[in-house]
């Protein structure tokens, strides 16, 4: 009962602020994690870790698991395209405007189902959940049970609160509490305490829109820790030290774009234990050095051609090893008919004798598109095995897309092959999203190989 008392007031206290708008987009979808799964790019617990990341919609670390494990450039935020400055009509100082309100007073959400199945036809795992906006409140039930209230930086939530309600840029175990963060000039001040009596309190100073500043102070039951965190143009830099601990979690995303040269630096740096209140990916935590650093060269005037080299490195935390995995690739050509060519080292400590070469062709004309792969994987310590083609062609339109693709993992269709179907539809009222595939192997005979259903009913 304190507890409703407490989120009341805090909401009374928020009704006198303007309105804002808060909004989010997956980088990406299940069928491409399935996608890198199929071709061995990655294993399945570093699928799994990805899929999780994307249940909790925290799309900056499922971002950077794929960076990592996939090799594969991403952006939680894509930037949107600049429009040219207009000017400001004048307006009469005896007669002010008013900001526009941008809260329906109408309630509106959705009730989506999420399930994945194995290849016996299974049900491996699914998740439902029920979002209720209305005017500033936000209600989810299901997968997180959580109420929430937003206006023009003052937050409140109730309920399971985790990584993005205390805006944290670590990673957060989900606490069962209350949690408010408010604006005073170019400070934040917010706080959250849970049912296990851990409390919370953080500090933020954000001078502009690209940088920011935060310190946050932590009490567990058990113990105490303190965290920074800072934001700018380069990126972002954050840091947890649990007191008694030998070493700070450290976590690092710097990045750099221009016309002609790009790059982008991803790190964890952490000791042998891991600090309480955080909620590390499996990877992660085994590592105490997760890293992967990208350089890209583009040439938009040379059929936009682009040269990229990308490494990343782990170290263990049991053992003084370390494995290091680095790629080059290439590609070039207007989008009628685009070649691209990479090679990748999958282990630099066996002085590379595992090697993969890929080439792709892809030719996309709306809306329309199609794409040719192989792929050939050369190990000097075994026999090699044959290269894997691939064929697929999509159709993409605002509210439909569909794309399919087969597969020949060793070239001869009677010994191995496979087919991936993709479908979305995405309405006013209805979204869906469709991914299943089907494998022949030479030991057995064309069966369902697994499947990603996702349905969405909009009100």
């Amino acid at each position: 009962m304190t507890r409703i008392l407490i989120f009341a007031l805090i909401v009374f206290a928020a009704a006198i602020a303007p309105t804002h708008a808060y909004a989010s987009q997956p980088p990406f979808d299940e069928a491409q994690v399935f996608e890198w799964w199929d071709d061995g790019i990655i294993t399945p617990e570093q699928a799994d870790e990805i899929f999780s990341r994307l249940e909790e919609e925290n799309y900056d670390e499922a971002c950077l698991l794929a960076e990592v494990y996939a090799q594969e450039p991403c952006a939680a935020s894509p930037k949107q395209e600049k429009k040219p400055r207009q000017k400001k009509p004048k307006v009469a100082k005896d007669k002010p405007t008013k900001p526009e309100r941008t809260a329906s007073i109408i309630p509106h959400g959705h009730i989506t189902w999420k399930g994945q199945y194995d290849s016996d036809g299974h049900l491996k795992k699914h998740r439902k959940e029920l979002q209720v906006q209305f005017y500033y409140f936000k209600l989810r039930l299901g997968s997180q049970e959580l109420l929430s209230y937003q206006r023009n930086g003052l937050e409140s939530h109730f309920g399971q609160i985790s990584t993005i309600e205390l805006h944290s840029h670590l990673p957060l175990d989900t606490l069962w509490g209350t949690s408010f963060s408010f604006p005073i000039g170019k400070f934040q001040v917010g706080a959250a305490l849970d049912t296990s009596k851990t409390f919370h309190a953080r500090l933020g100073f954000k001078p502009n829109r690209q940088n920011e500043l935060a310190a946050s102070f932590w009490k567990f039951p058990d113990a105490n820790a303190v965290a920074l965190q800072a934001r700018s143009t380069l990126g972002q830099v954050s840091a947890w030290y649990q007191f008694g601990q030998d070493r700070p979690l450290v976590k690092i995303q710097l990045q750099s774009e221009k016309r002609w040269l790009s790059w982008k630096t991803t790190a964890y740096l952490h000791g042998d234990s891991i600090p309480l209140g955080l909620n590390l990916s499996k990877g992660i935590a085994e590592n105490w050095l997760w890293a992967s650093q990208t350089v890209n060269l583009q040439w938009p005037e040379l059929h936009d051609a682009t040269f990229s080299a990308k490494a990343r490195v782990l170290s263990p935390t049991a053992s003084d090893s370390v494995s290091a995995r680095f790629t080059a690739a290439f590609a070039a050509g207007p989008k009628h008919f685009r070649p691209s060519f990479n090679v990748t080292c999958l282990e630099a400590s066996d002085n590379c004798a595992a090697t993969e070469w890929k080439g792709n062709v892809e030719s996309a004309w709306e809306p329309f598109s199609f794409k040719a792969s192989t792929r050939f994987r050369h190990d000097s310590r075994q026999d090699d095995k044959p290269p894997k083609i691939e064929f697929s062609a999509s159709y993409r339109t605002t509210l439909a897309f569909a794309k399919l693709t087969v597969a020949f993992p060793e070239t001869n269709p009677a010994k191995g092959i496979s087919v991936q179907n993709e479908i979305k539809l995405d309405n006013d009222f209805l979204g869906c999203n469709f991914v299943f595939a089907f494998k022949r192997t030479k030991t057995k005979p064309f069966q369902p190989n697994y499947a990603h259903l996702n349905a969405s009913l909009k009100f």
